[in-house]
């Protein structure tokens, strides 16, 4: 092996890097900038100023403001994955259980990303690539229930999915308006009636398609 093929990939590598380094410091001035000027407010310019950048390295790396905000929610996703993942988790779920899961886990995403969830909901309101790209974010969280979806097989496992992904979608919508645009609610009685909502369903999907 010569030196120049050694010394090739470690450039690579540190190219590699540098890119992942822009690509983050990008993203952590976009939600800065999101958290206090609000998304429409927001501009181009904003970001790439907070992050000390030039506008040729922005779109090096997005394609437009609905972008960033789309890939800075894409970094939220392990959390959510590991919210739904959870409640799959439980075998035979209780009413109890699944509150208690609603309490301690679900709730809490939308108050810790609030700022994400702001800005990728006003994305998706202006870029139908991003409304694509969060549909399939929902199908993804749907699949984590996947242990009670054990019995849609076949011909069903497309309705079972859609019936997962139906649950998913009005959790968010519930809390994207609740615990982050502020709409009031009563927590204690929204937990009962969530828990009863999700204890129901789940029991539904374990049992399968209707005979």
């Amino acid at each position: 092996m010569t030196s120049g093929s050694m010394v090739a990939p470690a450039r690579n590598a540190f190219r590699e890097q540098q890119w992942r380094e822009a690509h983050e410091r990008y993203l952590v001035c976009a939600r800065t900038v999101f958290a206090e000027l609000g998304y429409h407010a927001a501009t181009v310019a904003d970001i790439v100023a907070a992050a000390n950048g030039s506008r040729a390295t922005f779109y090096a790396h997005f394609r437009d403001k609905a972008d960033v905000a789309a890939c800075l929610f894409e970094r939220t996703l392990p959390a959510a994955a590991g919210i739904y993942r959870r409640v799959a988790e439980l075998a035979e779920p209780t009413r109890e259980a699944v509150r208690a899961w609603l309490d301690e886990h679900a709730l809490g995403f939308w108050l810790r990303y609030g700022v994400e969830v702001e800005a990728v909901n006003h994305a998706m309101a202006a870029d139908p690539g991003v409304a694509a790209r969060h549909y399939q974010w929902v199908l993804d969280a749907a699949r984590e229930l996947s242990p009670h979806l054990a019995a849609w097989t076949g011909p069903h496992a497309e309705v079972g999915l859609t019936r997962a992904s139906l649950l998913v979608l009005q959790l968010e919508r519930l809390c994207y308006h609740w615990l982050v645009r502020g709409v009031a609610h009563d927590r204690e009685q929204m937990l009962d009636i969530l828990a009863d909502l999700w204890f129901r369903e789940l029991a539904l999907l374990r049992e399968g398609p209707p005979r």
